[in-house]
């Protein structure tokens, strides 16, 4: 089962905890408890703090001067530290990050100052080491380092942004991009509908064409070929803002014969000539390495392509 980590935080230091800490932790497995999704309106903040907390197998302090500044975070920080004061559990109870300094605070704990647990810098949060020393604490694992997955997430999120389609190389095993897609699909782009090439849904050419417009929110009874591809045209064209589609396991377009030079044809012109589909494509491989040097979408000039490296 996920280990749950309860996440106590100023919010002060929200926007860090949202858009990167939690993600991450919730990527790699972790079942992060935290105020904006566990706490209820009209119920005593206090009981629901020490309640949602005592659920919890550990929790995870993102310690800063506003942290320390708060009533509420140090009973936090307090009721977690009291359920292991010398702190000797393995795995632990208590998992102090510090996200900015704070020795010499008044408010500073000894235990901290005097180094007792040994705690993580995130103060800096580019450096790989600190985030998999976390990462191991709360039972988590990306497959990768938690910058290179964030930097991954951000790159694609900015492309999409500018209407420029991406394809998302995914190269080693274990690797959590699925959670990636999920997350970029929940908390940042929800109109980003998915395709998967790896299921039998798609595994002829006007199948494939009826899975998209499923996807992109505009189903219509597909005909045979070449119809097909008059229908994918008309449908995504005339839509009023552009189509954003997720391709998942692209790799299998080798191992698809109905998809052929007219349906390659067919989509590179609806994102080069008329700029109306964008197209977010997983695979292990890159779009060179996939296809023929002649394949109308090899020439997408403004793909951006975005790696992901397993760890050593």
């Amino acid at each position: 089962m996920p280990k749950k980590i309860f996440l106590s935080y100023s919010h002060a230091q929200q926007e860090w905890v949202r858009t990167r800490l939690v993600p991450v932790l919730e990527a790699g497995g972790a079942e992060v408890l935290i105020d904006y999704r566990n706490f209820g309106v009209g119920i005593s903040l206090p009981g629901q703090m020490d309640a949602v907390q005592d659920k919890a197998d550990a929790s995870l302090l993102v310690i800063s001067p506003d942290y320390l500044n708060s009533a509420n975070c140090r009973h936090e920080m307090e009721r977690a530290v009291a359920r292991d004061p010398d702190f000797l559990k393995d795995p632990p109870l208590t998992i102090p990050l510090i996200r900015e300094k704070v020795h010499g605070h008044p408010h500073c704990p000894d235990w901290l100052i005097n180094n007792l647990p040994l705690w993580l810098d995130l103060s800096d949060d580019r450096a790989p080491a600190p985030w998999e020393r976390l990462m191991q604490a709360c039972d988590a694992d990306l497959g990768v380092t938690a910058p290179d997955w964030l930097n991954a997430r951000d790159e694609i999120c900015r492309c999409l942004k500018r209407s420029q389609s991406v394809n998302l190389v995914v190269r080693g095993k274990y690797i959590k991009w699925r959670e990636l897609l999920r997350h970029i699909r929940q908390e940042r782009f929800t109109d980003l509908g998915e395709v998967d090439l790896e299921s039998g849904a798609t595994a002829s050419r006007r199948a494939f064409v009826a899975e998209m417009l499923k996807a992109a929110g505009v189903p219509r009874n597909v005909p045979p070929d070449p119809e097909d591809l008059v229908v994918l045209n008309n449908a995504i064209a005339q839509r009023s803002q552009k189509t954003r589609l997720i391709l998942k396991h692209f790799d299998y377009v080798t191992f698809h014969p109905y998809y052929d030079h007219n349906l390659f044809s067919a989509l590179r012109h609806l994102i080069m000539e008329s700029q109306k589909l964008v197209l977010l494509v997983h695979s292990k491989k890159s779009f060179a390495e996939l296809l023929p040097p002649d394949n109308p979408l090899s020439s997408i000039t403004n793909l951006k392509t975005v790696e992901l490296q397993a760890k050593p």
